[in-house]
């Protein structure tokens, strides 16, 4: 069976072009291993907060995946308490700058940098993941903010440039009734955004008016909600649904599902999942549900280690219809 556009990307960032032949889990696994070593030595001799936190371990001790269990985690409270420290790279060298909205707990803000390079990364994961269903001469509706450089829309824009496809940033939907003659007018075949925002077109008056099929895919953003948006939008509009997860911490995509959809396809050429027990820490086997932690694998601004995201999450074993080999995440939907 023919590698999916996602797992093609991955063989050719793993082999570096050097290798013809078919990837195999091994390959992967040997590939992460090297990069898990190179971040952890990256961050430990550049990054204030590690050279303290990680002054008691050392890569000789990881000779497998699953010595990283010996390492401590990074938390949401250490990016509040001491987000500059996690710096690699001067200021200078810094291209875009996220701040996430504080949790109630919080007495700072969250801010992650990210260099030319690392959104380089989320530009070139979102058009191997988005080509699974975009086409050249497709027309996609962003319905989200894109009006500053290296912003989620303007990132989805340029990927989709690499397709020969056209990205258009309409930002969050204001005027329902405007947004859905906008499709008609501009003729959109492809929607992206978090399910409220396209529920909103749907539960529109108007939302039926939209002719079966005028928009073939949509693609969702968000878990909130996530699985009465993608039955109602298969019912009104005829169209197919997929899902995208990533947080900002991860700049800020993970995985998308295929036309099976029946789980993520992991982006494990830039990112090493890990499913632990969230009050013991320890890990958890497949097929079970736990919290998800992640290592950046390739990221220069700012790696982050063994991060705890907070979010409930499992593997799923069985091998997927579409045929890749890539490793498969279900997500815990949200209400």
């Amino acid at each position: 069976m023919d590698k999916t556009p996602l797992e093609s990307w991955i063989a050719a960032k793993i082999f570096r072009d050097t290798f013809a032949g078919e990837l195999s889990p091994a390959d992967v696994k040997r590939y992460q291993l090297e990069k898990l070593r190179d971040t952890i030595e990256y961050a430990r001799a550049r990054s204030p907060f590690y050279r303290r936190d990680l002054s008691e371990v050392t890569t000789k001790s990881l000779s497998r995946l699953e010595d990283l269990q010996q390492f401590p985690f990074t938390t949401p409270g250490d990016l509040e308490r001491r987000g500059p420290e996690f710096l690699c790279v001067s200021q200078s060298e810094i291209e875009r700058v996220v701040t996430l909205q504080a949790a109630e707990r919080a007495t700072k803000p969250q801010r992650l940098y990210f260099t030319e390079s690392d959104l380089e990364l989320a530009i070139d994961f979102f058009h191997h993941g988005l080509s699974t269903f975009v086409r050249p001469g497709d027309k996609v509706l962003i319905l989200m903010r894109g009006d500053k450089p290296g912003s989620v829309g303007d990132l989805l824009v340029r990927a989709l440039e690499r397709i020969d496809a056209t990205g258009i940033v309409r930002g969050p939907v204001l005027d329902p009734r405007d947004t859905l003659r906008d499709i008609l007018k501009r003729e959109i075949d492809i929607m992206v955004g978090v399910p409220a925002q396209v529920l909103s077109l749907v539960d529109h008056r108007d939302g039926r008016s939209l002719p079966p099929g005028r928009v073939k895919s949509v693609v969702l953003t968000s878990e909130k909600g996530l699985p009465s948006a993608v039955q109602r939008l298969r019912d009104a509009w005829g169209c197919d649904v997929f899902h995208h997860f990533g947080t900002a911490e991860m700049c800020p995509g993970a995985g998308v599902d295929c036309h099976a959809h029946v789980g993520h396809h992991v982006r494990e050429a830039d990112l090493y999942l890990e499913i632990v027990d969230p009050a013991s820490g320890k890990p958890h086997p497949p097929d079970t549900w736990g919290e998800l932690v992640f290592t950046t694998l390739t990221r220069r601004g700012m790696p982050l280690i063994r991060y705890r995201t907070g979010l409930g999450a499992r593997f799923l074993t069985e091998l997927c219809p579409c045929g890749t080999l890539l490793r498969r995440l279900e997500t815990m939907p949200q209400p």
